[in-house]
């Protein structure tokens, strides 16, 4: 039945498959680092990059890993909910998805291999040119490190689908069945109390790294922008909403029969769990795109004259790097989402073509909400990297100003936007071409 549903289905695990190719293939770069750090003399420090990155990956590929299986599993949620009523039990259901995982991250494994062989090789020359290697230094023929990176991957996945078969493996199969027509109106006690945690613990790293080197205070700083990023997707849709809010108010003052800004704005507000679910992974993008490069600006900005223009130019290239790193993560994410949710809404697309809206009503509607969406995303992204932004700077110096030269910032700013507006609406154009009679009728 697994490999069934990824024939039969292979668009709704698009996003997934890539993912998980991906993780594997950065994975297998970093630790083909590591490989090259025990066959090169004096080469502790690609060990310590390699292990940095690689640990940074791990934790990026299990979010974006749960995201996109979550869509993955919600594109077969009915045929799921009614292997329920026929007898499969919870368990039988979480094995069935554990099997699709595993299939995926076998197919994409080889490709994921070569890709992260080449990539390490690339990644090696440009530390040996900028004398951050020893010249001699090579990437071994190991096979440890792409084994490793599937085995690494395949423990994400497994733990992904905890998470992500949570809702459909719950509850009585009648349940599971009405779940498919129908958005969960409040997100549970459990998931409150596991976000305020987070929350929690989001502040107690910042009280921490106030006091610390700028090496730790930076590792710190991270850690808490990663914390921060659970606690939005826990609490997600009150933030969301809130935002959403304030944001669409402008467009609200203009109802009218011609204002698809209005029902944009309403229409938003009105879902927030599909909000929060579109605008998460704008705001991974951006929040930690935000926080790397305040700590790397900041400490620029802060020890200029203190550090070596050689070693500032070095931390930079690195921390460039990995904002790259967690772009291609936060990019996979944010498509594979926006894409998700605006073909999931062909339904509701066509009942507003059938009941007299225009298509130019639609399409103005799909602009305004796609905007929304990514400024959402934008804006809860600013604020998940604010807090220890400004506990990194406390950390250097007197200041709770974090420096950002705005010349970089904004591109990443505007590209999140841009990348979110043209995903969105590029779906959502297609979504609302189709005859709106067969979609209504379709099962």
């Amino acid at each position: 039945m697994a490999w069934g549903a990824l024939r039969t289905r292979p668009a709704s695990f698009a996003g997934l498959a890539t993912a998980l190719f991906l993780a594997v293939s950065v994975i297998t770069m970093f630790g083909s680092m590591v490989a090259a750090a025990t066959t090169t003399e004096g080469g502790s420090d690609l060990a310590l990059i390699g292990g940095a990155f690689g640990e940074i990956a791990m934790i990026m590929a299990m979010f974006v890993a749960v995201t996109t299986l979550g869509f993955a599993i919600r594109g077969q949620y009915r045929d799921l909910a009614l292997l329920r009523t026929v007898a499969a039990t919870p368990r039988q259901v979480r094995r069935l998805v554990r099997f699709q995982v595993a299939g995926l991250i076998l197919l994409v494994s080889p490709p994921a291999w070569a890709a992260g062989a080449v990539a390490a090789r690339s990644f090696l020359s440009a530390l040996v040119d900028r004398g951050l290697a020893p010249a001699g230094a090579f990437v071994p023929g190991n096979p440890l490190p792409p084994l490793i990176a599937t085995l690494a991957t395949v423990l994400v996945g497994l733990l992904a689908t905890v998470f992500a078969t949570w809702r459909i493996s719950r509850g009585t199969p009648s349940a599971a069945m009405a779940g498919t027509s129908a958005e969960t109106g409040r997100i549970g006690w459990l998931r409150t109390l596991l976000g305020l945690l987070a929350v929690g613990g989001v502040g107690v790293l910042c009280g921490f790294l106030v006091d610390q080197e700028p090496d730790e205070a930076a590792q710190a700083a991270l850690l808490g922008a990663l914390a921060s990023m659970v606690a939005l997707a826990l609490l997600g849709p009150l933030p969301a909403r809130i935002v959403v809010t304030l944001l669409g108010l402008p467009l609200r003052l203009l109802r009218g029969g011609e204002s698809g800004g209005w029902l944009a704005a309403v229409n938003t507000r009105g879902h927030a769990h599909r909000l929060s679910s579109a605008v998460v992974p704008i705001a991974l993008l951006v929040g930690l795109s935000t926080t790397f490069m305040v700590i790397t600006d900041t400490i620029r900005h802060h020890m200029a004259g203190v550090l070596p223009d050689a070693v500032s130019d070095d931390d930079v290239w690195l921390r460039g790097v990995e904002v790259a790193m967690l772009a291609l993560f936060g990019t996979v994410a944010t498509l594979n989402t926006l894409i998700s949710l605006t073909t999931a809404r062909k339904r509701e697309y066509a009942l507003l073509t059938l009941i007299g809206a225009t298509k130019r009503q639609l399409v103005r509607m799909l602009a305004a909400e796609s905007v929304l969406t990514a400024l959402t995303g934008v804006v809860l992204g600013v604020a998940v990297a604010a807090p220890v932004s400004i506990a990194f700077a406390l950390s250097l110096a007197d200041d709770p100003i974090p420096y950002v030269s705005m010349g970089d910032y904004a591109p990443i700013l505007i590209g999140a936007v841009l990348l979110a507006v043209t995903a969105e609406m590029a779906a959502g154009l297609r979504t609302i071409a189709l005859d709106p009679a067969t979609t209504v009728t379709a099962p």
